[in-house]
């Protein structure tokens, strides 16, 4: 196969991908990746016609490379099974930083030299070239192939070449890294197959964007060989089984890290492990509207096996648009202008505990159909399920729900449109509709059928005194539960020990406790601002001495009064606004032992926090469109 001249061929403006994407719109995917190919090894091609490939061109011309096969391979697949394929940009400086840490172990340059001379700050060594030439690069989820690719131009650019493999379960994505990867002169070694059932080939550096698909989204099969392979528990992502599987093969791994991972319950093993066997020697994410078009947050990360762990880093722009002096001083541990490093806070005069010390934080109730559980009432006892129609049912065998934050209007004030179907002692009626959900085969749902009882959704629990809620956007505060409202999945549930209720809600209420909690949750999905908390990210959330909230109780009830059924609508700056979320901010930033000042500083921090997270969904909802058109 022909091969392009040159190793580092310039990068084919956006505009041109996707003007080539548009030429070959209407043909199968492997014939357009066929043509593609024929057009990028110097064949004329009738649809791409006077559309360069190479690198020999003007800067300003219109020119195509290996990103087209990419470009082409996610077109067809368009995120299937959590396929986001990596951005060129942000696989240039994760292999960087991977590529130095792997040389530095095989003798090469510290870090930060290896980092400047990848990225182009200054000349690579012959330390560099001798520590990279011959070694062995693994993605087992290499996608379109942009890490196997970033690696590969860098190492030339050292002098070095390097042994890369690769594993990928799309069979035109697989072809697309390899046939992209021989245009560059490489030779590797790509094989189709499932990483979670292949074995992985032996390797001195491992890189992956590891498919980012939620635990209820996995197969049942795949779940099963996930689990039995990482030892992780069934409720943790695809990401995380991968990322554990990568930490226990590889010496260095530099990986694109959802932001589930250093938070999730279920990903704790993963995370325990990881410490003692190694650190992360770098963990930068953008603080700017996303950095590629991810389902999830994301953070650039690069694990060595022995190696002490590194502050993690903040960029205040997209991580693209970071210089190669910059990376090479953070690799040296040092911030700047645009990035900044994550030091641990000082402790306060009163520090703060875990939420968990002072009550239970459980998940919300989970019915496993709520087409069947949830229903609408209609009066006179009948009601509506949207999965089985009307029913007539008994006071006795349905409770008032809380199905979601949009139910609450204000911290003790909701208007509820369901009920939850859960009868203590079932009436004729309520057996009659168990019986069509098992004419129906809700019985069978895998949430279901783990019960004792199908149809007994937490038997034995009473309605949480204060619920937080699961998801939030620009709307999220502390519900009493004043009414014994039963809670949906969408709600976490508190049981206070040691500090009243409608206390407990108030000060889970105010900005640096919700801005604590925020800082740990995940984006749900680039294209909602919507944040996902986990019951573990909420359970460690700081939370003020008891003690020090009754001195300022009188201050406390006050507040209460004027906030408790004080409607909160998603215009956060004027939520903010309101005198008495002022003073509670103030008021329970005391009690943590902060100054005015820090309190002030959080509230500005909680509407960057919360426009940052509306420009990434934005952002990301237009490169979906993109895709689509």
């Amino acid at each position: 196969m022909a091969r392009l001249g040159s190793p580092t061929p310039n990068a084919a403006p956006d505009g041109a991908i996707d003007a080539a994407l548009a030429r070959l719109e209407g043909l199968s995917a492997p014939r357009a990746l066929a043509e593609a190919v024929a057009h990028l090894e110097g064949s004329r091609s009738a649809l791409l016609a006077g559309m360069e490939a190479g690198s020999e061109v003007r800067p300003d011309a219109r020119v195509l490379d290996g990103r087209l096969l990419e470009a082409i391979a996610g077109r067809s697949l368009r995120g299937a099974r959590g396929a986001v394929f990596t951005s060129g940009d942000e696989g240039r400086v994760l292999a960087a930083f991977a590529l130095a840490a792997a040389a530095e172990r095989r003798g090469g340059p510290a870090l930060p030299d290896g980092v400047a001379m990848l990225l182009g700050a200054s000349h690579p060594s012959a330390p560099l070239r001798r520590a990279l030439d011959g070694a062995a690069v693994l993605d087992p989820a290499c996608g379109g192939g942009s890490l196997l690719v970033a690696a590969w131009l860098l190492a030339m650019r050292a002098g070095a070449r390097l042994a890369l493999s690769g594993i990928e379960l799309s069979p035109l994505a697989a072809r697309a890294t390899r046939l992209r990867l021989l245009l560059l002169g490489a030779e590797p070694s790509i094989r189709r197959g499932d990483a979670l059932s292949r074995a992985w080939p032996a390797c001195d550096l491992l890189l992956m964007n590891p498919p980012f698909l939620r635990h209820e989204a996995l197969p049942p099969a795949w779940k099963d060989r996930a689990v039995r392979r990482s030892g992780l528990p069934r409720q943790a992502d695809l990401s995380a089984h991968l990322v554990l599987l990568a930490l226990r093969h590889a010496p260095v791994c530099g990986l694109v890290l959802p932001r589930a991972l250093e938070t999730s319950r279920s990903a704790a093993p993963l995370r325990a492990e990881a410490a003692a066997r190694g650190g992360f020697r770098l963990a930068l994410r953008s603080r700017a509207a996303g950095s590629f078009a991810a389902s999830v947050d994301t953070s650039l990360a690069v694990w060595v096996e022995g190696a002490p762990v590194s502050p993690a880093s903040e960029a205040t722009v997209p991580i693209a648009r970071l210089t190669a002096t910059e990376l090479s001083g953070l690799a040296a541990g040092r911030g700047g202008r645009r990035l900044r490093i994550l030091r641990p806070g000082r402790a306060t005069a009163n520090p703060a505990r875990p939420l968990s010390t002072f009550c239970d934080v459980r998940f919300g109730m989970k019915t496993g159909a709520n087409g069947f559980f949830h229903l609408r009432p209609l009066g006179g006892g009948r009601y509506r399920s949207p999965l089985g129609g009307e029913v007539r049912l008994e006071p006795g065998d349905v409770a008032p729900l809380l199905s979601g934050l949009r139910d609450a209007v204000a911290p003790e004030l909701a208007r509820t449109s369901r009920v939850l179907f859960r009868p203590g002692s079932p009436s004729p009626a309520a057996l009659a509709y168990v019986a069509r959900g098992e004419a129906l085969g809700v019985d069978l749902r895998a949430t279901c059928a783990s019960r004792p009882t199908w149809w007994r959704v937490a038997p034995g629990r009473a309605a949480a005194p204060v619920l937080y809620p699961a998801k939030v956007g620009t709307r999220a505060f502390a519900f009493h539960n004043r009414d014994g409202l039963l809670e949906d999945k969408k709600w976490h549930a508190l049981f206070p020990r040691g500090v009243e209720p409608w206390l407990l809600a108030l000060a889970l209420s105010s900005t640096p406790i919700r801005l604590a909690v925020e800082r740990g949750a995940r984006q749900l999905t680039g294209a909602q601002a919507i944040a996902d908390i986990d019951c573990g990210v909420l359970a460690a959330a700081p939370f003020p001495d008891p003690a020090a909230l009754r001195e300022r109780e009188a201050t406390f009830r006050d507040l209460h009064r004027a906030l408790a059924s004080d409607p909160v609508t998603t215009d956060l700056a004027a939520m903010l606004a309101r005198p008495a979320q002022r003073e509670l901010d103030l008021a329970v930033g005391a009690a943590l032992g902060m100054s005015p000042a820090a309190v002030e500083r959080e509230r500005r921090e909680l509407l960057r926090h919360s426009a940052e997270r509306l420009g990434r969904a934005a952002q990301v909802r237009r490169a979906i469109a993109r895709s689509v058109a």
